[in-house]
């Protein structure tokens, strides 16, 4: 019984030990994500106002139907209608929106938490502005290692306010 007891307690640690190891792999993934979801932004916001457009457009004028519309809502055995088409093509642009537009949201929730913090100019500059490190420090204005390390502080709270606990 005490050999199987000691087995168990090993494994247990075994496993501990690899959960805290991929932990601390994925926290420093986190921060690449969440400087990848930064950089995003405003493309996003800019996709999402183009899809819009398109989806306003398929709904006063229809879908200009082509082959590859077809295929992809087409149940197999049977055609569908232009009405049918259209119908679904109209849900998927809904849906692509409507996730782009979550995750906008996402971001810009935990943005605004972070926007009293006086270095904030160092993530709205380098993400949402496009500034180098120079612009930003003479806007500050403080030495640009003081602009990158705030960053790096602020990206960091930025990942805990997007993944949670995972970012740690």
């Amino acid at each position: 019984m005490k050999d199987v007891d000691e087995i168990i307690k090993k494994a247990v640690d075994a496993g501990l030990k690899a959960g805290l190891m991929q932990t601390a792999k994925a926290a420093g993934n986190l921060y690449k994500e969440t400087e990848k979801r930064l950089y995003a932004y405003p493309d996003l916001l800019d996709k999402i106002e183009d899809d819009k457009a398109r989806l306003r457009e398929l709904l006063e004028g229809g879908a200009v139907v082509k082959s590859r519309s077809v295929v992809r809502f087409s149940r197999s055995g049977s055609r569908l209608t232009p009405d049918e088409i259209l119908s679904g093509i109209v849900q998927d642009k809904q849906a692509v929106i409507a996730a782009d537009q979550h995750e906008v949201e996402a971001i810009a929730a935990a943005l605004a938490k972070i926007e009293d913090d006086p270095y904030f100019i160092a993530i709205k500059g380098k993400f949402l502005d496009g500034l180098t490190d120079d612009a930003i420090a003479d806007s500050v204005p403080c030495d640009t290692s003081t602009v990158r390390r705030n960053r790096g502080r602020l990206v960091r709270r930025l990942a805990v306010l997007l993944y949670g606990a995972q970012a740690l």
